[in-house]
């Protein structure tokens, strides 16, 4: 009997960052960011960017279906679900608001990318949102793949003490 797929979870987010290396403000660029991640692949993408959080949201989601679409073509994803930690992005999906009008862009991107993937869009929390937390507690490998190096426990196992060496003198 033949495992059904699960569809691939795949993260979005805009973010406000709280402050900016006045350098990088005076050379123009902006507090905010745009992220998508697909943890089960170690894909975290980051991008700083300025708008406002509903456009920049939109921004994400339609960044990570081109970015599934074009790099990871390979992986043969067909199901996904999208997380937002934005309600209203995620009310947009179900007829509510003006933010996906029949005939607009949005709904033409939509569509289009409807015709390769199969999309859910639901919300989740900002503590459980991948693309929110730090990037040192992002995997850095697929979360099903195991690294082939394996610590030497040889090196583990010497001991070895050294004298106390005095600092030099000048």
């Amino acid at each position: 009997m033949k495992k059904p797929n699960r569809p691939t979870r795949c993260y979005i987010a805009a973010q406000q960052m709280g402050r900016i290396d006045p350098v990088l403000e005076e050379q123009g660029f902006c507090s905010k960011l745009l992220t998508f991640a697909v943890p089960s692949l170690g894909v975290l993408f980051r991008c700083r960017t300025c708008g406002d959080p509903i456009e920049l949201e939109f921004g994400a989601f339609f960044s990570l279906l081109r970015f599934i679409e074009t790099r990871l073509k390979d992986a043969n994803i067909k199901d996904i679900v999208v997380y937002s930690s934005n309600s209203e992005f995620v009310f947009a999906f179900a007829g509510h608001g003006s933010h996906i009008l029949p005939g607009s862009a949005r709904d033409k991107l939509i569509r289009k990318h409807s015709r390769k993937l199969n999309i859910a869009v639901e919300y989740i929390v900002p503590q459980k949102n991948w693309t929110i937390i730090s990037a040192a507690d992002f995997p850095s490998m697929p979360l099903n793949r195991q690294s082939s190096l394996k610590p030497s426990h040889d090196e583990q196992s010497k001991i070895e003490i050294k004298p106390i060496q005095k600092g030099l003198r000048l």
